[in-house]
């Protein structure tokens, strides 16, 4: 047996046919997609938003209306925030009329609304544009480089800074707070950012390869975790200066696979510390190049995607050394198939490659998504999308790598909020990764119910506790997010799984209707704890002026309630219809 391939195609936007590249995984399931630049850069404005059918398949689902944003952009920085909104900042090629190349411009893109709206930045921090690229940090902040606009690499600028969405606030990031000179030693150019478990990220450098640094929040400070024991990069090819790379996939160990531009590999594992260098390991190269007279010796990843599927292997492009404009890029696609349990060298084909994929592409015009099935979809420019299936026989995900302990209100009603809580929900990496822009990554928790019907309904989620991967499966890593319950929802019996990269956890039954319970909305009045100082209780003070008092000495309840007092924002609690006391749920009124 083998994986199964299954073609379907996007359908057209006012201007003809959409040729989808960078598609984002939405937080209630959904798919924004994006259309490439291939004839003109007017039409990259367009996206297209793919919900799943009542049975969950993708392939047979529906298309929104056309979504524009107000500024065409081609290969630019991406992804989703800790409040479930999509980010899109810079672009190589635009039609911003005042930098058609290299806009500094951004835009953020709200599923509840399915709206675009400028993004703020101040132009001291302009130097974020272009093919900016970035990673969400454990906290939600967002690190960003800022890449070369014209020069020679040894004036390309090092400088990256953090954007807090939270606040619109806008810092140079690698100073130590502002005590020091800039800490990040190579340029920003083409470097792709992974996040680790520690919360650190991972960037091995490209004009500087083999140098590796790594990001640490917590010390504002760009350490080094290097070198590497192979180039990853091609910095120069037959007088041609290249420096491009592949993607980072962190795996379900913790180790980081970085796989470089030059079809070569390396394992780095973190250290005990931030300030520890880590250590490295080679992996296994690519295949060998046969094609006539190849440029290079083995197949490259100049600019290439891949993916962790949900069985711990890695699934990646690869094609020949081609020149194109001026540079080199890798032709003719082909997908190979990493087993970090039982690895191969050169990394084999994976088990079937699909049919009728575009031969004359370069990797750089495909992306690769993971979807909530476990399914991998992949994109190629044009308005077909590929599907693979991945084979049972190849293996699942072991059950530590399941969120686990989940706790949802049993019961819930459609059209409200409630706070899920769980370990892992995050999943154990960001599971897709693009050398160098393109920000796809999937690891926040994607909410599904399923009725005895076979009807899927996917759930929106959104204010994530954390967008760190590998948060631990101890009874104090426990994490929560709020879900919505559509105010469509037929009342009745479901089961409800929160699934992390396309790992679900186990099944848990809820019911969803109008049954007994009340709701006490109102601002939090006072924190309660014990004489340990341990959370014990809190009270809520309606705009009747009635004050309840609810216990709990869950962390969540306790993180969330304190952030709602700080915040004055209003909260809704959930209890029993005869315990008006006795909280079920507890989320705050969005």
């Amino acid at each position: 047996m083998s994986g199964i391939w299954t073609i379907f195609n996007a359908p057209n936007t006012s201007t003809g046919a959409f040729n989808a590249d960078l598609m984002i995984l939405l937080t209630d399931g959904s798919v924004l997609m994006h259309n490439g630049f291939v004839s003109t850069v007017d039409t990259a404005n367009q996206w297209l938003r793919l919900t799943p059918d009542a049975f969950g398949k993708y392939e047979s689902g529906t298309w929104s209306a056309e979504i524009d944003m107000k500024t065409a952009r081609q290969w630019f920085a991406s992804g989703v925030l800790k409040d479930g909104r999509v980010f899109a900042i810079g672009g190589e090629h635009t039609n911003d009329p005042s930098s058609p190349e290299d806009s500094p411009l951004g835009e953020i893109f709200d599923p509840q609304t399915n709206m675009w709206s400028p993004l703020s930045k101040p132009a001291a921090f302009d130097f974020v544009r272009g093919d900016c690229n970035g990673t969400v940090l454990k906290d939600g902040r967002v690190l960003l480089g800022g890449p070369a606009t014209a020069g020679l690499p040894p004036t390309w600028p090092k400088r990256t800074a953090i954007w807090d969405p939270a606040n619109s606030s806008w810092v140079e990031a690698g100073t130590k707070f502002g005590t020091v000179a800039n800490t990040k030693e190579d340029p920003f150019e083409e470097e792709t950012f992974t996040l680790l478990p520690s919360g650190d990220v991972l960037v091995p450098a490209v004009r500087d390869t083999p140098k590796v640094q790594s990001y640490v929040p917590e010390q504002d400070e760009w350490v080094k975790c290097g070198p590497a024991p192979v180039k990853l990069a091609i910095d120069e090819l037959l007088g041609t200066e290249v420096f491009e790379t592949g993607p980072t996939i962190v795996l379900p160990d913790g180790k980081a696979f970085c796989i470089g531009g030059t079809g070569r590999t390396a394992l780095f594992t973190p250290g005990p510390h931030p300030t520890s260098h880590g250590s490295w390991a080679k992996g296994p190269e690519f295949p060998s190049d046969t094609s006539a007279s190849p440029n290079w010796p083995l197949l490259t990843a100049l600019d290439a995607p891949a993916c962790l599927l949900p069985n711990g292997r890695v699934v990646v492009l690869a094609g020949t050394t081609t020149p194109d404009s001026g540079d080199f890029f890798s032709l003719n696609p082909v997908f190979l198939e990493y087993d970090h349990s039982h690895p191969l060298s050169p990394i084999p084909l994976l088990d079937v490659q699909p049919p009728g994929f575009p031969a004359a592409n370069f990797t750089w015009q495909s992306c690769l998504l993971l979807l909530p099935t476990g399914q991998l979809l992949c994109s190629a420019q044009s308005n077909e999308l590929f599907l693979y299936t991945p084979d049972p026989a190849a293996g699942s995900p072991h059950h530590s790598w399941r969120p686990a302990d989940i706790e949802v209100p049993s019961v819930m009603h459609p059209g409200h909020s409630y706070t899920l809580s769980g370990l892992q929900l995050n999943g154990l990496s960001q599971a897709v990764s693009y050398g160098d822009d393109a920000g796809m990554a999937t690891n926040y928790p994607i909410v599904r119910l399923h009725h005895h019907t076979g009807h899927i309904t996917y759930l929106l989620s959104h204010h994530f506790s954390t967008m760190g991967i590998a948060t631990g499966r101890a009874h104090h890593d426990r994490k929560h997010c709020t879900i919505e319950i559509p105010s469509s929802l037929v009342p009745g019996h479901y089961e409800l799984v929160v699934i992390a990269n396309g790992i679900s956890s186990e099944p848990i039954r809820v019911d969803i209707g109008w049954f007994h319970e009340h709701g006490f909305e109102g601002k939090i009045e006072s924190l309660v704890y014990d004489s340990f100082g341990d959370f014990d209780a809190f009270t809520v003070k309606d705009q009747a002026g009635e004050i309840r008092r609810f216990e709990s000495r869950e962390p969540h309840v306790a993180e969330l309630t304190r952030a709602a007092w700080q915040e004055r924002t209003r909260v809704r609690v959930v209890t029993e219809h005869h315990h008006s006391h006795h909280m079920i749920s507890i989320s705050l009124v969005v």
